[in-house]
Formats: structure tokens, C-alpha cells, sequence
């Protein structure tokens, strides 16, 4: 026994120390078909694009919020009305009416098909409802109609009142 795998170890050596490799095109294609299957299932979505939800979308406005990036929250509005895009640009309409710089929000979201009613404390609201009104555009969810406090229309797309 000692000498069958003495002499398997032997000959794998020398084929390594000489350059030939010892890797078959079986195992090559094994190896390969593993990570094909893998990034399939567990890596990327190569059946399709899964897009931003409504609560990424959400999620990704109020980290925009808590970080102070008021100049950045007009890109999770609907990109197909750039009317309603340029007027929430500027980082003064967001604060100080709105938002106080150097505050955190803490909020909780309750989705119903397209509308998301966001409960909001921090700064000047405690346990305030903000409601959300979504559209999808291509893949990805947007805000489409902002009230803060609910019922009352902070930004709401020319779109949608067409």
C-alpha cells in the first residue's frame, strides 16, 4: 500500500517539477460548472434584475436624512419628472423646515402596495406618520408624493396629477 501511494505522490512531483500539469480538463470543467452554479443562485441575480424596493428606497432617503445629505435626497424621487426633482435639489428645502441638521431619525415602515406610512421620531417629531406614495421606473421603486406629517403634500409629482 505504502509503495502504490509513494510512487501516486512521486509521479505527481515530477510532473510539477517538470511543468505539466496535473490538472485535468475534467476537474477544470468541474471547478468551473461549481462556480457558475454558485454565482447563479447565491451571487448575482443573472435571471434578472431585482431592483430597489419600496423599503430600500425608504431606507435609503432616511440614511441619506441622518447623514446630512439633504443635497442628495431629490435622487429618490421619480426620475421622469425632473421638474419635481430640481425643486427638492437644494439642501434649503429640506432643512431647516423639514429636517435639522446633526439629528437622528429613528422610524419604522408598514408597506400597503404602494404607499408606506413611516413613523418618524427625532427632533421635532415624535412619532410622526410620513407617508410615501411609490412608483416603479424601469426595476427600481421611487417616491412619487411625499406628505410630512401624513396629509400634509410636501412634494408630490406633476405625474401623478396628470
Amino acid at each position: 500500500m505504502k509503495t502504490i501511494q509513494h510512487t501516486a505522490i512521486s509521479y505527481a512531483t515530477t510532473k510539477a517539477r517538470i511543468g505539466k500539469s496535473i490538472v485535468t480538463p475534467r476537474q477544470v470543467f468541474l471547478v468551473a460548472l461549481a462556480l457558475i452554479l454558485v454565482t447563479a443562485f447565491f451571487g448575482c441575480d443573472l435571471f434578472g434584475a431585482k431592483g430597489v424596493t419600496i423599503k430600500e428606497r425608504i431606507d435609503m432617503f432616511m440614511k441619506d436624512v441622518n447623514e446630512g445629505n439633504y443635497g442628495n435626497l431629490y435622487t429618490h424621487f421619480h426620475p421622469q419628472d425632473t421638474q419635481q426633482r430640481q425643486e427638492v435639489a437644494p439642501k434649503s428645502f429640506w432643512t431647516p423646515l423639514y429636517f435639522q441638521s446633526g439629528t437622528t431619525y429613528i422610524y419604522n415602515v408598514l408597506i400597503s402596495g404602494e404607499v408606506a406610512t413611516v413613523t418618524v421620531s427625532g427632533g421635532i417629531y415624535s412619532s410622526t406618520p410620513f407617508t410615501f406614495t411609490m412608483a416603479k421606473s424601469g426595476d427600481d421603486y421611487y417616491i412619487r408624493k411625499l406628505e410630512i406629517p401624513k396629509g400634509n403634500v410636501i412634494v408630490e409629482s406633476y405625474l401623478l396629477k396628470n
